[in-house]
């Protein structure tokens, strides 16, 4: 599979900056349990080629379906995904997988080998004082989470799912440019940024979509 960026993800080189129309972009969809009784057959008939499955949530739980969800995408011909959602959090007493290495652990074993990307878009900024954060303090924590998925993912590197107004806020380090980007942004063309300048995965639509079941679905470009 060919896809937007110039790093090997295991399914497929990303071009690099290549301009491409709409209509050449590959077409997928990332789902969560609330995406229920998705028929991968009847979807991957619309033109739909990959997905990108809930896995980890936070430091709580897995998403129940994820297993469900990655058989039988395989087997309507899909490639597959999964991505987690990360609490960037301070520690506290009695919750030992707010540490981003243990919270990485967590996440990298319930994805069993599948490629990863890793939703940072939480708290929200005006939610950062409640839960003691700071941009600093969200960078940084960030960055040992990568670190450690990389490490056990055998070097193999997650992206870096995201909205602009919330990599506004944190202000990503230069050192996070590593990871391919998979930018949410629901224009005409995708808003990329500082300090990333190019994407991996577009997110261009926001749950508008729906799936042949009727459930309404976030799209993506690759």
């Amino acid at each position: 599979m060919r896809m937007k960026n110039g790093t090997q993800l295991g399914f497929g080189l990303w071009h690099l900056k290549k301009k491409v129309k709409i209509m050449d972009y590959i077409k997928g969809i990332d789902i969560s349990v609330l995406q229920a009784g998705i028929d991968f057959i009847a979807t991957a008939a619309t033109g739909v080629q990959f997905c990108v499955c809930r896995c980890g949530v936070g430091n709580s739980s897995i998403d129940s379906n994820y297993t469900k969800n990655i058989t039988a995408g395989k087997a309507a011909g899909m490639k597959m995904m999964s991505y987690h959602f990360i609490y960037p959090l301070p520690p506290s007493n009695g919750q030992p997988l707010r540490d981003p290495i243990k919270q990485a652990n967590y996440h990298w074993t319930a994805a069993k080998g599948e490629i990863a990307c890793i939703d940072c878009e939480w708290p929200a900024p005006q939610d950062f004082s409640k839960w003691g954060c700071s941009p600093a303090q969200i960078n940084a924590w960030m960055m040992a989470y990568f670190q450690e998925y990389t490490r056990l993912d055998g070097g193999r590197k997650p992206l870096l799912y995201t909205y602009p107004y919330w990599a506004e806020a944190i202000k990503f380090d230069q050192s996070f440019t590593q990871y391919p980007l998979w930018i949410a942004s629901y224009a005409a063309t995708p808003s990329i940024p500082a300090p990333f300048t190019d994407w991996a995965l577009w997110q261009n639509t926001g749950g508008t979509e729906k799936l042949p079941n009727g459930i309404p679905v976030y799209t993506d470009f690759a």
